[in-house]
């Protein structure tokens, strides 16, 4: 389980007003194993979420929907943790290290290849991409070439 310091280094990392994105990190660390580590995070737009309303009742309907998505490395695994617009967690993913390969990144931005697919995560709070990309960088172990 991560440790308090952990939890409180990632929450630090939210750009002011992304308050809300704690429970997220809270429940991405509640995921963890009771020796497994939280190392970084970032929360980004859903990559599967996509605007189409053009009524304010279907604008609001999309917003029942899961818009961003909480990426947590920790020491064993990659979390993917949907949230709603107050942040809260619902059911999550995970993608282990072997086999995953951080295809690129930008400022606000990357992008994500593993066995059963690939993820573009953009719209990334600046002052935590940096982080998950350093622990994605040492962790990921891409596939062999044949």
């Amino acid at each position: 389980m991560p440790t308090p310091d952990e939890i409180t280094r990632q929450k630090d990392l939210l750009p002011r007003g992304w308050g809300r994105f704690g429970k997220a990190i809270d429940a991405a660390a509640g995921l963890c194993a009771p020796d497994e580590q939280l190392l970084a995070s970032c929360v980004t737009l859903n990559p599967t979420f996509r605007h189409r309303a053009i009524t304010l009742a279907g604008g609001l309907g999309e917003l029942t929907a899961s818009t961003n998505v909480l990426v947590a490395a920790t020491d064993r695994r990659v979390l993917v943790v949907p949230t709603s617009i107050s942040g809260g967690a619902r059911d999550h993913a995970e993608i282990p290290y072997a086999g995953l390969e951080l295809v690129g990144h930008d400022k606000k931005e990357f992008t994500l290849r593993w066995v059963e697919g690939e993820a573009r995560f953009h719209g990334a709070a600046k002052t935590m991409v940096g982080p998950l990309v350093e622990v994605l960088q040492a962790r990921a172990v891409p596939p062999e070439s044949p």
